[in-house]
């Protein structure tokens, strides 16, 4: 558990501390960019070598397939609910939302709602072992940290103070750390194809995630270089997961 604490903690503080830097020092948002495809990149190798990898050896082609796509859906719709009620009006790119202001509370479940599949899959990693652990912690971490970067203009600019911004991204830090916690408690009571399935599901929406957030806004502000950054992320995580 001490082992589980740790990880999350330190995922948890590359949010508050990117919500601190974006706060009190200003970056280019090509910078930004660059950092946040850097973090897909190293998330995608995560979940496809070690999420998807270790869900099909534990639950075979229905478990992977079946929580993948379950995963995905989830948080897509999740994802657009957060949408209409005026989560997402701080991010480039997301304008679902066509009038009125944008809201808080939605901001904060959207923000929660991205580290959620991160969370139970940091917990899921710890529990099996090897260097899967390892592999997420560097992938959530990379990609936590110009998260919380690139939402405080945009929070800022929807007319948030930084207390404020401060204390979004410390709840939901904290919150990602108990998410961690329960995932990592529930899993030894339950079979092998579940702890499978589970993996996959959180895979899944990690992927989700990418596409409808990451991804889009990296290329938004940082154009064709997010690319080459995407794929140095990737194989950096290759490594990781290789060695």
């Amino acid at each position: 558990m001490t082992k589980v604490l740790i990880y999350s903690g330190i995922t948890a503080l590359s949010l508050v501390f990117g919500a601190l830097i974006g706060n009190y020092f200003k970056f280019q948002k090509r910078t930004i960019a660059i950092f946040m495809a850097f973090g897909a990149g190293v998330l995608v190798c995560a979940l496809t070598f070690g999420l998807m990898d270790e869900a099909f050896s534990l639950g075979g082609y229905d478990d992977a397939i079946i929580g993948f796509l379950l995963g995905g859906v989830v948080f897509v719709l999740g994802d657009y609910l957060i949408h209409l009620f005026g989560g997402r009006r701080h991010k480039n790119g997301h304008k679902i939302v066509n009038e009125g202001d944008s809201n808080g509370t939605a901001i904060t479940f959207g923000a929660f709602l991205d580290g959620i599949p991160e969370s139970i899959a940091l917990g899921i990693a710890i529990f099996a072992g090897k260097n899967l652990g390892l592999l997420m912690l560097v992938a959530i971490a990379l990609s936590n940290f110009p998260e919380s970067i690139s939402s405080v203009r945009g929070l800022l600019t929807e007319g948030y103070k930084k207390g404020q911004i401060i204390c979004i991204w410390i709840f939901v830090a904290l919150a990602a750390i108990g998410v961690t916690a329960l995932s990592y408690l529930f899993l030894p009571g339950i079979s092998q194809h579940w702890i499978g399935f589970s993996e996959a599901f959180a895979a899944g929406a990690i992927l989700a995630m990418l596409a409808d957030t990451m991804i889009p806004e990296a290329y938004n502000e940082g154009g064709f270089s997010v690319g080459i950054m995407t794929v140095l992320g990737f194989m950096l995580a290759f490594i990781i997961q290789k060695v």
